[in-house]
């Protein structure tokens, strides 16, 4: 990639904008050129991230498309569990109003001593 400094300096004050062969010599040279045309930075990924990527594309198609279902799939239980986990079952709540409590005569409370009233 070739540009004399003058060019360069014209991109950097936005006297004129880099075209797309400029912008995928950065992105060669290890350049974010998100970063370059938004301003925001992307996300490195991590290395598990990398791995798991570098694996998806040594398979082939057929393969690509059962590992995206099967991933789906485990993705969506997962969130299942978690707003399981997050939020009780209608059934394991207490069925009064907020607020109120329950009348109970005393001698069917649990542990409630003798049976007898007050």
């Amino acid at each position: 990639m070739e540009i004399t400094a003058r060019t360069q300096i014209k991109y950097e004050i936005g006297e004129t904008a880099p075209d797309a062969y400029y912008l995928h010599g950065l992105g060669e040279i290890g350049i974010d050129v998100t970063y370059v045309l938004t301003g925001v930075r992307g996300a490195t990924p991590s290395q598990e991230e990398s791995e798991l990527l570098s694996c998806f594309r040594g398979v082939d198609a057929a393969m690509r498309s059962a590992l995206v279902q099967l991933l789906t799939g485990l993705s969506q239980m997962s969130k299942a569990a978690k707003k399981k986990r997050d939020f009780p079952a209608a059934s394991d709540a207490k069925r009064t109003r907020p607020g109120r409590q329950r009348k109970v005569p005393v001698g069917q409370i649990e542990g409630g001593g003798d049976n007898q009233e007050e």
